[in-house]
C-alpha cells in the first residue's frame, strides 16, 4: 500500500484547501475536487509522528476522542473503541495537522481527515453537515436521513438503480444556504460505502425512514420533523448558532417525509409516486 504523500489544493463548498495527505492511492475520489490554483484559505496536514504532547484544559471527553484547549490551539486526542489512543488532530485556525500513530492505515487517516473537513467546513463556510444519502433526481436533490442501520444507502440505491437518480454523498452530506437556497454540496468524504459524485444541487425534499412490513408516507409537522433533524445534525457551539438556526429554518420549510418502508422495489416506486405528485401540485 502506498505511503507517498501528495500535496494538492481541492475545492468544497467554496473553500480552498491544501491538502497534504499520506494515502494517496487509497483516496482516489478527492481527485475530482482538485483545482488548478496554488491559493488556498486553509489546510490539512497529515503525517507520521510518534510524538508526546503536554495535555491540559481538558474541555471535552468522549467515546472517540479527547478535546485540550492549549495556547488557542486545540488539540484532538483520537481513540479506538477499546480506549487506546492513536492519533492526534491539532486545530491551528485554518491550519490542522494530523499525527498518525506509525501503525496507522488509510482508513484512520479518512476519518482523521473527515474530522479536519468537518471542522473547517462548519467554521467557516455558511454550511452544515448532515448525516445521511443523498441523490439528485431530474432537477431535484434529495436526502434519506435515518438511524444507522436502518437501511438508508440501500433505499438510496433503489432510487439509482429503478430511476435516473444520481447519488451525491452516501453519507457525509454538506447543506448550505445561499441566497435563501438551500444545496447539497459534494463530498469527497462519503462514509465507509465511499460512493459519492461532484455534484451540486438544489435540496427540494427531506426523508427520514423507518423500517416497516408496509410502505407508508406521511408529511412531517415542522415540531415532528425538526426532533428527527436534531439526531442527525449536530448542534453547534455558540459562534456558529445564528448559521445554524437560519439553516434549520429554511429545511424545515420543505416537504419532509416520514417513510415506513420495506426496502423492496415498490418502496421506490410509492415514494417516487408520492415526492411526484407532491412537487405537481405546488
Amino acid at each position: 500500500m502506498s505511503t507517498r504523500q501528495f500535496r494538492m489544493v481541492i475545492k468544497i463548498c467554496d473553500l480552498k484547501i491544501n491538502i497534504n495527505l499520506i494515502y494517496e492511492k487509497d483516496f482516489k475520489s478527492i481527485n475530482d475536487y482538485i483545482i488548478d490554483s496554488k491559493d488556498a484559505d486553509c489546510s490539512i496536514n497529515s503525517t507520521f509522528n510518534d510524538f508526546n504532547i503536554e495535555l491540559n484544559n481538558l474541555c471535552m471527553e468522549t467515546k472517540f476522542f479527547d478535546k485540550y484547549i492549549t495556547r488557542n490551539k486545540i488539540i484532538q486526542h483520537q481513540k479506538r473503541l477499546d480506549g487506546k489512543y492513536y492519533a492526534y488532530i491539532v486545530y491551528d485556525n485554518k491550519n490542522i495537522t494530523i499525527y498518525n500513530d506509525k501503525d496507522n492505515t488509510f482508513y484512520d487517516e479518512y476519518l482523521l481527515s473527515q474530522y479536519a473537513i468537518n471542522y473547517l467546513i462548519d467554521k467557516y463556510t455558511n454550511s452544515i453537515f448532515f448525516h445521511s444519502s443523498s441523490i439528485k433526481y431530474n432537477d431535484l436533490g434529495i436526502i434519506f436521513s435515518a438511524k444507522s442501520g436502518t437501511g438508508k444507502s440501500t433505499h438510496r440505491r433503489l432510487w439509482t438503480k429503478l430511476s435516473n437518480a444520481i447519488c451525491i454523498n452516501d453519507d457525509k452530506n454538506i447543506i448550505s444556504l445561499e441566497n435563501d437556497i438551500l444545496y447539497i454540496n459534494p463530498n469527497p468524504w462519503c462514509g465507509k460505502h465511499m460512493v459519492e459524485n461532484n455534484i451540486k444541487q438544489e435540496l427540494k425534499a427531506l426523508v427520514f425512514l423507518y423500517q416497516a412490513k408496509e410502505n407508508k408516507v406521511e408529511r412531517l409537522s415542522k415540531i415532528k420533523a425538526f426532533k428527527l433533524l436534531l439526531g442527525q445534525i449536530m448542534v453547534p457551539d455558540d459562534s456558529n448558532i445564528d448559521k445554524w438556526n437560519k439553516i434549520i429554518d429554511r429545511m424545515l420549510e420543505l416537504p419532509i417525509y416520514y417513510y415506513g418502508c420495506n426496502l423492496t422495489d415498490d418502496a421506490f416506486y410509492t415514494l417516487e409516486e408520492r415526492i411526484i405528485k407532491d412537487y405537481a401540485n405546488k
